[in-house]
């Protein structure tokens, strides 16, 4: 009898034990996971505060035809192919308010390419039920929807710009995300020149 209870005694006390250890691994997960929301939370403002510097404007020039060009480090002129590509860069400066210049002048400069969304915007093509965060120089990653959810509080949709398909072309399709813990950073402070990797 000595040797039953001792041993119920023993399984017992093992339980307790793997139950203590499963509640701590627990709670060790909800504070990573805590962690891990906050910080993706953290980069989505970051792209909320981002400020251009007057450097950033000086490059910018519209042509006759309203065409927005950046005029970057690589002696080349960078078309915005869309108004809202335009703004997610430079949301503050209506297209209005950029120096126009003659079409014989701004074509004196060779043409680089499309400028492509800052990073941290959200995009999706009309045939794509997918949508993507804006990484670095075009490169894109889909976010499932609960990502999306959870990270931008289920008001996602007023934060997506639609891309033309002919435009998206423009972008590289990396890898999905789909874990809290591979939100990518999002930077406050960024070029145009610096995201093309145009800077000396």
């Amino acid at each position: 009898m000595k040797k039953f209870l001792k041993i119920f005694f023993m399984a017992i006390g093992s339980l307790a034990a793997v139950a203590i250890l499963a509640m701590a691994i627990l709670q060790i997960s909800k504070l990573n996971s805590s962690y891990q929301l906050d910080r993706a939370r953290e980069q989505v403002a970051n792209y909320s505060q981002y400020q251009f510097t007057n450097g950033e404007y000086n490059k910018l020039k519209k042509s006759e035809k309203n065409d927005v060009y950046y005029y970057a480090a690589d002696g080349k002129r960078y078309v915005f192919p869309t108004v809202e590509t335009y703004y997610s860069w430079f949301r503050q400066i209506q297209v209005s308010d950029v120096n126009t210049f003659s079409l014989v002048q701004l074509y004196e400069t060779p043409l680089g390419g499309n400028v492509t969304c800052r990073p941290g915007t959200l995009i999706q093509t009309p045939t794509d039920n997918n949508v993507y965060i804006v990484i670095k120089n075009g490169h894109i990653r889909a976010l499932s929807q609960d990502l999306l959810n959870l990270v931008y509080n289920y008001n996602w949709k007023r934060y997506v710009i639609s891309v033309p398909n002919f435009f998206f072309i423009n972008y590289i399709v990396d890898k999905p995300i789909n874990d809290l813990s591979d939100f990518p950073e999002i930077p406050k402070s960024i070029t145009i020149d610096q995201d093309k990797g145009l800077n000396k």
